[in-house]
């Protein structure tokens, strides 16, 4: 395969840009924070969250950390969006997806699509230890946002966030960050 830097390539690191200007919706209606964290910072943090479990638990790492990259790439195009806010959101974000993917090559676009399939059905253990540990950066951030955030709103981020943990490694993770954050 010979990669071609051209018009398409630009046009990928161009969605990819917008993740950065892209600001968390949740952290901009629920706190009072004048500097939010972004989707590509959100992506970053839960991709190095990835890493690290990932190697920890013996797991396909790599994979885990194309899934937290592409998790919200979509967001590009859709932004971001706090759950139950769009009906559409899913269908919304099959077609930013493979509208931003298709500015790659085949051979890469359609194994980037794999693993964002996998991530999206969570059949295997890694992509539900991804999905979990998107929740896991959510509280965690959400901890540090704390002195900014009414009681009921981190509540709410922690409930929400504590509701799709499953795995014991990372129950164990979620209760120190709660247990950190509220010393």
């Amino acid at each position: 395969m010979v990669f071609m830097i051209n018009q398409k390539f630009i046009n990928f690191l161009i969605f990819v840009e917008k993740l950065k200007e892209r600001k968390r919706k949740g952290w901009l209606i629920k706190t009072n924070q004048k500097e939010t964290e972004s989707v590509a910072d959100h992506s970053y943090a839960t991709a190095m969250i990835s890493m690290i479990i990932g190697d920890y638990l013996k797991l396909d790492t790599k994979k885990m950390v194309y899934m937290a990259l592409l998790h919200d790439l979509g967001e590009a195009i859709i932004g971001d969006q706090i759950p139950n806010e769009n009906p559409q959101k899913e269908n919304e974000e099959n077609n930013a997806m493979y509208k931003i993917l298709s500015t790659l090559p085949d051979e890469l676009k359609n194994r980037y699509i794999q693993i964002w399939n996998e991530f999206k059905n969570g059949n295997t253990k890694e992509s539900q230890i991804v999905h979990e540990i998107d929740k896991l950066e959510l509280i965690f951030q959400a901890g540090i946002y704390r002195k900014s955030m009414k009681n009921e709103s981190l509540n709410e981020f922690f409930q929400s966030a504590k509701s799709n943990i499953d795995s014991e490694f990372n129950k164990e993770f979620m209760n120190f960050i709660f247990k950190y954050f509220k010393e």
